[in-house]
C-alpha cells in the first residue's frame, strides 16, 4: 500500500529520475514532471491525488516556490518541500502555507530528503 501521492518537480532529468525511484522504493506513489507548468496541470486536473509536492525552486518559467504558492492556493491540505543548491527560506510564505512547507538545501543525502518528507507528511 503506498504511503501518500507525490508529484515532483525539478527541470534536472537525471535528479528527477533518482528522486522518483527512491521515493517509490520508500513506498510513495510519484507522479514526476521536468517543468513547473506540466507540475501545475497535472496538480489541478486532481488536486485531491496529491499529499506532498517536492519542487526545485529554480526552474525555467514558474520557479518552484510560486509553483508552490499557486497549488496551496488550490489545497488547503497539501505539504510543500522545496529544494534548491542556493540558500532560501520559506519565510517570506503566508503563515498558512509557511506552516505546510519546507525547504531542503541541495545536495542532501537519500535519507535527507525522506525524513523531509515524513516530517512534513507527520509521520516522523
Amino acid at each position: 500500500m503506498a504511503r501518500a501521492s507525490v508529484l515532483l518537480v525539478d527541470d534536472e532529468p537525471s535528479l528527477v529520475r533518482l528522486l522518483e525511484t527512491f521515493l517509490k522504493q520508500r513506498g510513495f506513489e510519484v507522479d514526476a514532471c521536468l517543468g513547473s507548468a506540466e507540475a501545475l496541470e497535472k496538480f489541478t486536473a486532481a488536486p485531491q491525488r496529491y499529499e506532498l509536492v517536492i519542487a526545485d525552486v529554480t526552474m525555467p518559467g514558474i520557479p518552484g516556490d510560486e509553483l508552490g504558492l499557486r497549488i496551496a492556493g488550490i489545497s488547503d491540505s497539501v505539504r510543500i518541500l522545496l529544494t534548491s543548491g542556493l540558500p532560501f527560506s520559506t519565510e517570506r510564505f503566508p503563515a498558512g502555507v509557511r506552516a505546510r512547507a519546507a525547504f531542503l538545501q541541495k545536495p542532501f543525502l537519500p535519507r535527507m530528503i525522506i525524513e523531509a518528507v515524513e516530517r512534513l507528511l507527520g509521520h516522523e
